[in-house]
């Protein structure tokens, strides 16, 4: 964090009131990373989140895909008019595009009556694209706006349709390595495809030099890197108002008569009159350009339904002033310096003694958590979980009193927004008060926080299960293991 008083000083005044108005929201940040002036001058790392460490941006991703096509139509593969049809030959039957080009996907204007979601397109076991293509068009393309993350994948898969890469494989030469980005993760669909509306991770300090690069016009480190005028024409407002609409789960309705659209729509990006342009994700994803301030601000957190949807407007009030050195005082600047050291502590965890009693091994009847067998294990400070589910088995140890480190496979997609990874990284800690086991554990490259709560009886076992944060349920029901 700055403390010297220079240009790229700012005013930590407004950046503290955001801070206690996130605290007081239950809005839990992960990281805040600020630049100004050609410096990083501001940044917050939540416990257990760490630099070295990536993110899931989720829909944030979708400017990263932006990018991809700007790069492609630079290069002459794809131009903006060009006729979505007509990179798919084979069409779903009665597909019907009417007309839909490139630029109808950039800025989500497909003609579709509703937006189709990654929460439940990221279940499906055949290729992504062809529910894109199947979905009925109800009004003629280019006029009306509808967020639809099926929209972003369709441009992934063009992108990889007319270069021969998969758009991480075809950005690698064109932008993570000119940046210098080299951790990366991208989804794919069963066809290869990588996710082009979601499923992109990487570490956020990445995530602000991409927000840099745009700033600077796509130039970095005195050399060009985007095609000249790609970030003038990806920021612009080519949607004026543009509402995410309603959200039952699945996925996304049309907006509410008393809809309020805080902002417009580029390519790929969100955007204001006055130029401010971010890429967003759910749960509190984002990475905010602030041209007329000379700045760019990168959020990422774990914000819940009701709440994450007013950040990207907390944000642009707080660093509009901030990043002009509004609020700059001794005072403002010491608390947020506190508020900074005070991220970086662990959760305390009480160190517990857990009974002989509960040790063995519970079977389950087919249940809603896709859970099958249940093994306790006591050992040295810690419990053991030995987990078999409908991903496989999977041993998670929880310390008692202390964090444990560790990578699992364990099935969470059904309180994951649908995201499951193969070996995610978590921390795990143990709790025990009469007669019940309480398990937490933080995945440590997304927002999610599971709560596991064990019930013991003479008899068997009650495993509640809870999230932080979902694009659906936070709960899942109790399921009963009985004891073998």
């Amino acid at each position: 964090m700055t403390t010297v008083n220079d240009e790229a000083t700012i005013g930590l005044g407004p950046v503290h009131a955001l801070l206690r108005e996130l605290a007081d929201r239950g809005m839990r940040l992960h990281s805040l990373l600020v630049h100004r002036r050609g410096r990083t001058v501001l940044e917050l790392w939540q416990w257990p989140h760490a630099p070295s460490l990536r993110h899931k941006l989720h829909s944030a991703t979708k400017s990263f895909t932006g990018t991809a096509v700007g790069f492609a139509e630079a290069e002459g593969l794809l131009g903006l008019d060009d006729p979505v049809a007509g990179f798919f030959p084979r069409l779903p039957a009665g597909a019907d595009l009417r007309g839909m080009r490139v630029r109808d996907l950039l800025t989500m204007r497909t003609g579709h009556g509703r937006g189709l979601s990654g929460a439940t397109t990221r279940l499906r076991t055949t290729g992504w694209v062809e529910e894109f293509l199947a979905e009925p068009v109800v009004e003629p393309p280019g006029h009306t706006f509808m967020y639809d993350s099926s929209a972003s994948h369709v441009l992934s898969a063009i992108v990889q349709e007319v270069s021969g890469l998969p758009v991480d494989e075809y950005l690698r030469p064109r932008l993570f390595d000119p940046l210098g980005i080299e951790d990366v993760e991208w989804e794919r669909d069963p066809d290869g495809v990588c996710g082009g509306g979601n499923g992109l991770s990487l570490r956020p300090r990445d995530l602000l030099s991409f927000g840099v690069l745009y700033l600077r016009d796509g130039w970095w480190a005195g050399e060009r890197v985007l095609p000249e005028g790609w970030a003038r024409r990806a920021s612009a407002p080519h949607v004026r108002h543009a509402a995410m609409g309603t959200w039952n789960g699945r996925e996304f309705g049309r907006p509410g008569a008393d809809a309020v659209a805080d902002s417009g729509y580029g390519y790929q990006f969100w955007t204001t009159e006055d130029r401010i342009h971010n890429a967003s994700g759910i749960f509190g994803q984002e990475c905010m350009v602030f041209p007329d301030q000379d700045g760019v601000v990168v959020v990422t957190g774990a914000m819940g339904d009701g709440t994450y949807h007013d950040l990207p407007e907390m944000l642009r009030t707080t660093f509009r002033s901030a990043l002009r050195g509004e609020g700059a005082d001794d005072a403002a600047a010491e608390a947020v310096y506190r508020l900074v050291l005070r991220a970086r502590e662990p959760e305390p965890v009480p160190a517990t003694e857990v009974p002989t009693g509960v040790e063995g091994t519970y079977h389950f009847a087919p249940n809603e958590h896709g859970l099958r067998s249940l093994t306790v294990e006591r050992k040295d400070g810690a419990v053991l979980l030995g987990i078999a589910d409908d991903r496989g088995e999977h041993a998670i140890e929880h310390g008692l009193g202390h964090w444990v480190r560790q990578r699992t496979g364990v099935s969470v997609w059904r309180l994951h927004h649908s995201y499951q990874d193969t070996r995610a990284v978590i921390v795990a800690a143990a709790r025990w008060s009469t007669d019940e086991l309480a398990l937490t554990w933080h995945f440590l490259e997304s927002p999610f926080i599971d709560q596991l709560r064990l019930s013991f009886d003479e008899d068997g076992v009650t495993v509640a299960h809870e999230v932080n944060v979902n694009g659906g349920p936070t709960v899942l029901p109790p399921v009963r293991g009985v004891r073998s």
